[in-house]
């Protein structure tokens, strides 16, 4: 059994995500606060699974799909948000679309693939980021790192061999909270400007 611990970190994700979810929401910036949500849900589930001690079979495997598979939903949405305010034109959201559909059905039925699928759609967002957001008045490098700080976590403190599993976990969750409040700050640094 997991210690409950666990949860006290799902819980920070969950509060970040209904936080800047709802902001985004009343900024209407739609797709941003959509992918902030499923980040949301799989904390949720999280809290839920460790902070009741419910460590059984169903409710793990439903957590590590709404973790990897929402993620990259997510991911796709804030691509699409990031164009959406970039006005990068309707071919690009085609091709965004034509690339996005195959690998979410990819990711939906071959669940080997969503670890990959994830982190290649979370260096898109971070070039997307820092190369096609003349509408967000940051400087380049500061919107590579806000996107990038998710690539970091993932290759450095998901399941670190350096961090027992509890600092690791602990770690990971922070940063994904921190990540969300990067989200936020790139989202809403785009409407203002535009």
């Amino acid at each position: 059994m997991v210690p409950t611990h666990y949860a006290v970190s799902e819980v920070l994700i969950l509060l970040v995500a209904l936080w800047t979810a709802q902001a985004l929401w009343r900024h209407k910036i739609f797709y941003g606060a959509l992918g902030i949500v499923l980040f949301g849900s799989a904390a949720a589930f999280g809290a839920v699974r460790f902070g009741f001690g419910l460590d059984n079979e169903n409710l793990t495997t439903m957590h590590r799909f709404v973790g990897q598979f929402g993620g990259l939903i997510g991911l796709v949405l804030f691509i699409c948000q990031l164009m959406i305010g970039a006005n990068t034109g309707h071919k690009w959201h085609l091709r965004h679309a034509a690339i996005a559909g195959p690998a979410i059905l990819l990711a939906l039925f071959l669940p080997s693939t969503r670890v990959t699928l994830f982190l290649i759609w979370l260096l898109g967002f971070v070039v997307l980021s820092a190369t096609r957001t003349p509408q967000i008045a940051l400087r380049g490098p500061v919107k590579a790192a806000l996107a990038g700080v998710m690539l970091v976590n993932v290759l450095v403190l998901r399941q670190a061999s350096w961090l027992t599993p509890a600092e690791s976990w602990h770690a990971f969750h922070f940063v994904v909270a921190c990540w969300l409040l990067a989200i936020y700050t790139l989202l809403v640094s785009q409407r203002a400007e535009n």
